[in-house]
């Protein structure tokens, strides 16, 4: 009965200090959103604050593999006056050595 009511006594001091630890985190999150620290999260609600923080990004797809990447990420590649994105150094390689291939057959 005595190491039940210790291993119960653990538990119980274990949730106690988890939700304690958990308020202070809510609490010192909201005291940095609402008093404009530098390191704390954008504070949108002062003029312009949302314009600065948020920039559009065009997302281009890698023909090779699929896959979709910010314009200002994507490795570029002209073909034929076209230009191409791709997601890595190896798709593009992909790229070029198969076009070549169709180049040399057709």
């Amino acid at each position: 009965m005595n190491f039940l009511a210790r291993v119960v006594r653990f538990v119980v001091g274990v949730v106690i200090l988890s939700w304690g630890l958990k308020l202070l985190s809510r609490f010192f999150a909201w005291v940095m959103k609402t008093s404009g620290v530098p390191g704390g999260p954008p504070n949108y609600s002062q003029p312009g604050g949302a314009q600065q923080q948020l920039v559009a990004r065009q997302l281009m797809r890698d023909p090779v593999c699929g896959m979709h990447m910010p314009e200002n990420l994507a490795i570029t590649y002209r073909d034929n006056g076209e230009l191409r994105y791709f997601c890595s150094a190896e798709c593009r390689d992909k790229y070029t050595n198969e076009t070549l291939r169709r180049a040399a057959n057709g």
